[in-house]
Order: structure tokens, then C-alpha cells, then sequence
């Protein structure tokens, strides 16, 4: 992760895509009182480095020929979201406005954001651990009350405050175990093994409630059926054999080569995944006066085809839209994303080919895939259903596999008190945490020697500390703040 970097300063649009009564551009980092001097035109022109507290001010945005009516949220120290000085401009929410402010900020020393980047300086200044850093998104994206119950409980600490206490409860037992081995030979007892049988029972309990927690979602035995749906040639089937790393669809550069569904089970995240391949969505010879939207194959094998793809698409939990890199394509995806949310169906756009020359036009391509993602964000609120990939290169399909992982722990019907994308990341690292709780607890009864009970409640820590970031490596932290939108 290219910005772990938290010594400059960064910006971006908070609010929306879209136009709106108001809109907001955030700020953050150390160069924020310069930053916003030269940019804002206060009413009352204030001392600003004199300033301790959040503090409220009007006036207006210099832009590059007018100024632009807004109010100035200023935090100057650490009590800010992401304890760097930080501001918010709140002004009109015209999107080109918007976007005038934020260039008059960069011009002025502050950088573009990468998505989730305020969420993540907030995870590195300690505000935050990573199961509430997941939380913040879920509260984003949270599309029912209880879905948003969930996350604001682990927002407040409903999952870190049992796993600070677990991880207190096994640091202050190493901590006499390793001054008892420290003095050996001195005979001394820093902590009695009653003591650390009943520490480590407990500590032991605490994990178990909150594995149980987990195992409880993504653990139903019946797959969760993914449709992967497209035009011809959109790179469907080079996807549905790059997601099974097998080679179990025809893949060739002739559109139309898919006449029946194929059909694979697999696992991703350890959630039981049934992927299916469908024929591409033919458009064939148009008749006089005929809508383009109801060309009708000419042949019956393709008549059969596209009506088993329709079948298969109503029965999917999830439908994967492969969109090549033209622009029919997209025009075909902009339509399908509109129809499958009037009919309630969950979906996630994937931008296959992108390991291929986009053609003459680069602008056209990005501003249509602009438009996509603004129209996705604007139909479901989340950014980042829109996914692109290359199956040749294997970019970006790690994170696909894992959005679909996502969405299915989300469409799981079991009550449950930890959110989606937790369960997904943490599983392992709190199987692991038991087992080795489990084994310096068997250690500490049998009398096996401090050295063993030591050693295994430090794997302990390591695994917990995955859990809530206090170990973590660059593709963890990629994995979790990838997935927010810019501005959070």
C-alpha cells in the first residue's frame, strides 16, 4: 500500500457522487492551517494558529475567478477524526463546484486521497482498531436496520472491548510467566498456577463466544450461487476459469462460443461458492421497426441458451455484470444495473480485460467508466461493487473473490453480532487464538514447564493482534481500506 505515509496532507470530496442541497470536501493532515488560509476567505478573519479548539467558521471558497459561499469546520490538534488537524468545507453539492474547491486545496499543497485513507490514518493514530475501521464501512453500506445495528455496535467497541480484555488477561500473565524465567534460579513464584489455570480458562472463554459468533455466519451448508452475466466476448468465461483456477469454460476469441450454462462449486473465504458461466447476451440480425432491445437469436440452440441464462439469472443470490472495455458494453451494463435493481437483485459490476489497450478514444473510455461508477454508487450507495480485473494478469481477482465471500456472509440469515467483512478476515486468526489458548491451558494443568505456556500465549497475542490490527502487513490493510469509496 503505496500511502501508509501520514506526514502530508491529503483531500477529498466527503460527500455523495451526485448533486445535492450541500456538499463537503475534507482535509487532513499537517499542513491543514496553511492549506486553509490560502484558500478560504474567512468573514472574521481569525488567528488561526491561535485556535485549540473545533471551531465553526463562514465565508467563502477563492476559487479561481470567483468565491464560492461556504462554512469552515476546523479541528486544529488531535481531537479530530483522524487526530491530525483537519477540515471540512461545506458548501453547495454541485459536483463541478465541488471539484473546483478540491483543486484550489491540491493547488495549494494537499494531495488527492486514496479510498479510505481518512479511515485508515484514523486506524494508524490508534483511534481506531481494524474491526471498527470494517465497521465504518458497514455503517456506509448498511441497507437494513439491523445491518446498521450490527456495525454501530462494533463500531463502539462491541468486538474490540471483549478482545482488549482477552489480550490484557494473556499480556498479564506472560508478563509473570517471563519474570518467573527471568529469576529461575532464584526459586521465586511470580504468579501461582492456579492463578494462570483460571486466567487462561478465562481468556479462553472469551474467544470461544466470539468464534461462535463468527462461525454462525457464511456456515449454511447450501452454496451460494454466483451468475456471471455479459454481452458476447466480455471476458465471462477467461473470468469464470480465472475465479475456479481451472480451466473448465471455452475460452476463444469468437463471440458466442458459451451455448449452454457451465457450472462449478468452489470456496472462497471458506464460504461455499457455485459459480455460473451463461451464454452472452446475443444480439442478432434486427428486423424492420424492431427495437434493438428486442432482437430475438436467430437460431433455436441460442433461443435455448439465452432462456436458461434468464432462468439462471432469476435464481442467482448474486449476479457478477462482466463489462468489456467497449463502449456497447458498457451502454448494455448501464441498462442491466438499472433493471436488476428494480428487481431487487444484488449484483456487482466486474470491468473485466483490463490488462488490454483501451483503444483510440482513453478519454471516452474513462468518463464512461466514470458514469458507471457514479450510476452504481447512485443506485446502491456503495462504490465498491464496481470491480476492475484482469483474468490474464490475476489483478484485482483476490479482492472480487473476497467481495463475493462479502456478500454472501451479508445475505446470511443467522442473527449475528459481528459484521460481514470481519467474519471473512478474522476466522482463522481466532481459530488459531483458541488453539493456542487451548494448548498453554493444557500446558499450565499438566505441569509441562512455564517455557511452553509462555511460548504458546504468544502465539496467542500474534493472533489476536491480526484481529485488531496491532499485526498487520500492507495487503491486510490494502484488503480493508480498499474497499472504501474516496473521502471516508
Amino acid at each position: 500500500m503505496a500511502y501508509l505515509t501520514t506526514d502530508d496532507t491529503i483531500a477529498a470530496i466527503a460527500s455523495p457522487t451526485g448533486n445535492g442541497v450541500r456538499g463537503i470536501v475534507r482535509i487532513s493532515g499537517p499542513s491543514v492551517s496553511q492549506i486553509v488560509t490560502e484558500t478560504f476567505l474567512f468573514d472574521d478573519p481569525p488567528e488561526i494558529e491561535n485556535i485549540k479548539r473545533a471551531t465553526r467558521f463562514t465565508g467563502n471558497i477563492r476559487l479561481a475567478e470567483n468565491l464560492l459561499p461556504a462554512t469552515l469546520l476546523f479541528w486544529p490538534d488531535q481531537r479530530s477524526y483522524t487526530r491530525q488537524p483537519s477540515a471540512e468545507l461545506h458548501t453547495f453539492g454541485s459536483t463541478p463546484l465541488l471539484e473546483m474547491a478540491l483543486k484550489q486545496l491540491c493547488d495549494s499543497g494537499a494531495r488527492l486521497a486514496e479510498p479510505g485513507e481518512f479511515t485508515l490514518r484514523a486506524f494508524l493514530s490508534g483511534r481506531m482498531d481494524l474491526t471498527q475501521a470494517e465497521a465504518v464501512l458497514a455503517v456506509i453500506d448498511a441497507e437494513s436496520e439491523k445491518k446498521l445495528s450490527v456495525a454501530l455496535n462494533q463500531l463502539s467497541g462491541g468486538l474490540a472491548g471483549p478482545l482488549a480484555e482477552t489480550k490484557q488477561t494473556l499480556m498479564n500473565v506472560l508478563a509473570e510467566l517471563e519474570a518467573g524465567l527471568d529469576f529461575v534460579e532464584e526459586d521465586i513464584e511470580f504468579i501461582a498456577s492456579d492463578q494462570i489455570v483460571s486466567a487462561l480458562r478465562e481468556g479462553l472463554n472469551q474467544v470461544q463466544v466470539i468464534e461462535r459468533q463468527i462461525q454462525q455466519r457464511g456456515s449454511d451448508s447450501q452454496e451460494f450461487k454466483v451468475v456471471l452475466s455479459g454481452l458476447p466476448n466480455a471476458g465471462k468465461s477467461s473470468l469464470f476459469n480465472a475465479l475456479l483456477e481451472s480451466e473448465q469454460a471455452i475460452v476463444t476469441d469468437l463471440a458466442g462460443t458459451t451455448t449452454d450454462f457451465v457450472t462449478a462449486t468452489t470456496e472462497f473465504e471458506g464460504i461455499a461458492i457455485q459459480l455460473i458461466d451463461t451464454a452472452g447476451l446475443e444480439s442478432v440480425t434486427q428486423c424492420d421497426g424492431e427495437d434493438a432491445d428486442d432482437k430475438v437469436p436467430d437460431s433455436r440452440i441460442m433461443q435455448t441458451a439465452q432462456q436458461k441464462r434468464l432462468t439462471e439469472i432469476d435464481n442467482a443470490q448474486l449476479i457478477l455484470l462482466c463489462v468489456g472495455p467497449d463502449s456497447k458494453s458498457h451502454n448494455w451494463a448501464a441498462k442491466q444495473m438499472e433493471a436488476l435493481q428494480r428487481n431487487d437483485q444484488i449484483f456487482l459490476l466486474v470491468l473485466t480485460k483490463s490488462d488490454l489497450p483501451v483503444g483510440h478514444d482513453l478519454d471516452q473510455h474513462h468518463t464512461s467508466t466514470q458514469q458507471l461508477q457514479n450510476q452504481i454508487t447512485d443506485l446502491t450507495g456503495a462504490r465498491r461493487k464496481l470491480i476492475t480485473v484482469s483474468s490474464h494478469s490475476g489483478d484485482n481477482l483476490d479482492r472480487l473473490k473476497f467481495e463475493i465471500s462479502a456478500t454472501a456472509v451479508a445475505a446470511s440469515t443467522s442473527e449475528n453480532a459481528v459484521v460481514g467483512s470481519t467474519v471473512l478476515r478474522t476466522r482463522e486468526s481466532l481459530r488459531l487464538a483458541a488453539g493456542s489458548i487451548s494448548s498453554a491451558l493444557e500446558a499450565a494443568e499438566g505441569d509441562f514447564g512455564q517455557e511452553i505456556v509462555a511460548a504458546e500465549i504468544r502465539q496467542a497475542l500474534d493472533a489476536l493482534g491480526q484481529i485488531v490490527g496491532t499485526v498487520y502487513n500492507d495487503d491486510i490493510l490494502d484488503l480493508v481500506f480498499g474497499r472504501f469509496c474516496i473521502g471516508k
